[in-house]
């Protein structure tokens, strides 16, 4: 089999990506990372999977997207957290609240941050 160039173009494709998405992250992270997780949900409180969460800080975006149960986990590296603005994204909704919770007390803690969206009329 010829897996070399298959592995060259998948990440061909990734760094194609993440040039168009203006950055990626991780969910993994490493220890100076900083680390936001939390959900994507609806104003009943129901998930919503496949939305574009978008960790803003200075010029830089990192993305990722809620999985099946609205849950996000992105590892950017190290920033001002207390800086960053997180944006949630999905086709039909309208942004509603974003619930941002403390880090716990450590000083790399991950930052708890929940997207709130409205559906569109």
């Amino acid at each position: 089999m010829h897996r070399a160039p298959v592995a060259a173009f998948l990440i061909f494709m990734l760094a194609v990506t993440a040039a168009i998405a203006g950055g990626l992250g991780d969910d993994h992270g490493d220890g100076t990372d900083t680390i936001f997780f939390g959900v994507v949900q609806d104003t009943r409180g129901v998930a919503i999977s496949n939305a574009r969460v978008n960790v803003i800080y200075k010029k830089m975006s990192f993305v990722t997207t809620s999985d099946a149960i609205g849950g996000y986990r992105i590892a950017v590296p190290e920033i001002d957290a207390a800086g960053a603005d997180i944006a949630c994204r999905k086709d039909g909704y309208a942004p509603s609240a974003i619930n941002r919770r403390p880090p716990a007390s450590a000083d790399r803690a991950p930052i708890e941050v929940d997207c709130i969206l409205k559906k569109d009329p």
